[in-house]
């Protein structure tokens, strides 16, 4: 009995602990399998995370540098064999040589700066245009991935403006008013805004700035200023005229335009009336002016004829 009760308990011992090391190796194996056969499928994401243009701005006669950085996301994954593109679709973003580059790679979590050197077309618009900035790379397993980003540049013309008519009469009066009309054309190829007139001429007043406002390119517009001569100002004057306007980008341009004139004393109407009495006093002086004229031709072309009459009777009188 004894033996028999000893060997149940060897028995159960024995099927406990192959129960326990059993459920060990299934316990163990989900986790072993998931270690050999997981891999990391995660895209790596390589971004545009800043980029400046070294004047602010690019212009037809000036060229700028493009600085782009591009970042890789991922903290684990590099990216190799990497073609970089830049576009601007309306071609007023020119890039000087291939708008392409090529980098072996970016370590994970590391950066590229890319630098490009632009200039603008000559007949581009000023404005801000976007540039499309496209990237295809590969992963360690070489698998292929692209992204693209926008950024956005900014082209400047240079501001022209044209005018014609800033000029006054050579001879003003006191009290009178003079309109001066100015006309301002646009020659560039840019929006001018703001375009005023002041104006600093001694003995005369304008009344304050004249408001022309905007100019789109290719047009004009006109500034009419009413000067009005001051009672006490007489002789020569000279001063200036000042035109202000701005950009599209708020920037300030001015130009100064010299101004003259003569002032001359205003007519009184007593001194015209006093004129008209005179006249008035002799409304025929015209006609006794003509017929002393005319009497006066008569008799200096009768004395000839009668001296000449007398000789030749004097001489009939010695032949007899």
């Amino acid at each position: 009995m004894k033996k028999y009760l000893i060997f149940l308990l060897s028995l159960l011992f024995c099927l406990s602990f192959s129960f326990a090391v059993y459920a060990e190796e299934t316990e163990n194996m989900p986790q072993a399998q998931a270690e050999v056969t997981t891999e990391d499928a995660s895209v790596p994401r390589l971004m545009v995370t800043a980029y400046e243009v070294s004047s602010g701005s690019i212009s037809p006669d000036e060229k700028a540098e493009l600085k782009i950085t591009f970042k890789n996301q991922s903290k684990k994954k590099a990216v190799k064999n990497i073609k970089l593109s830049l576009n601007e679709e309306s071609g007023s973003v020119k890039c000087e040589g291939m708008p392409t580059q090529y980098v072996q790679q970016i370590k994970a979590g590391g950066t590229y700066v890319w630098t490009v050197s632009l200039s603008a077309s000559k007949t581009a618009v000023q404005g801000e245009y976007p540039v499309n900035i496209t990237s295809e790379y590969e992963d360690g397993n070489f698998g292929a991935y692209s992204s693209s980003d926008v950024i956005y540049i900014t082209i400047k013309q240079n501001v022209s403006l044209d005018y014609s008519g800033a000029q006054l009469p050579e001879i003003l009066y006191q009290e009178d008013t003079q309109t001066l009309t100015v006309d301002l054309m646009n020659t560039g190829k840019g929006v001018i805004r703001n375009c005023r007139l002041d104006f600093d001429i001694d003995g005369l007043n304008s009344g304050g700035t004249v408001f022309v406002g905007e100019i789109p390119a290719g047009e004009s517009k006109e500034g009419n200023a009413n000067l009005r001569v001051s009672p006490t100002a007489l002789g020569e004057t000279a001063g200036k005229m000042t035109i202000s306007y701005e950009d599209e980008f708020g920037e300030a341009y001015t130009e100064n335009v010299d101004i003259s004139t003569v002032i001359n004393k205003k007519v009184s109407v007593e001194d015209n009336t006093e004129q008209e009495e005179e006249k008035s006093k002799y409304p025929l002086w015209w006609a006794f002016a003509l017929a002393g004229a005319l009497v006066g031709g008569g008799i200096g072309a009768a004395i000839p004829v009668i001296i000449h009459s007398e000789k030749q009777r004097k001489e009939d009188e010695k032949r007899l």
